[in-house]
């Protein structure tokens, strides 16, 4: 099966961490199939993939400060928001 349909601002989950999709990549972009933001308390942004119908981090990305890219601070603000229930 291949990935869900996703489009920014849906939310993935990923193990146990709740993300945004700030960003979907096109199918067989190497860095996977979006990118996403997590962490309200230190919000994060990193790549994921659609592997064994789950969503994962991408292997090969690691995380970034989402907070210091003006392009991700709609999706900053949507995680804090949520996690404020």
């Amino acid at each position: 099966m291949g990935r869900p349909e996703i489009k920014p601002r849906d939310w993935i989950t990923i193990g146990w961490t709740e993300c945004v999709v700030a960003q979907v990549y096109p199918v067989g972009d190497a860095r996977g199939d979006c990118e996403v933001v997590f962490n309200a308390d230190k919000p994060s942004n990193t790549d994921a993939v659609w592997v064994d119908s789950k969503w994962s981090f991408h292997p090969a990305s690691g995380a970034g400060y989402a907070d210091r890219y003006e392009r991700l601070s709609e999706f900053v603000a949507l995680v804090k928001t949520r996690s404020r229930g």
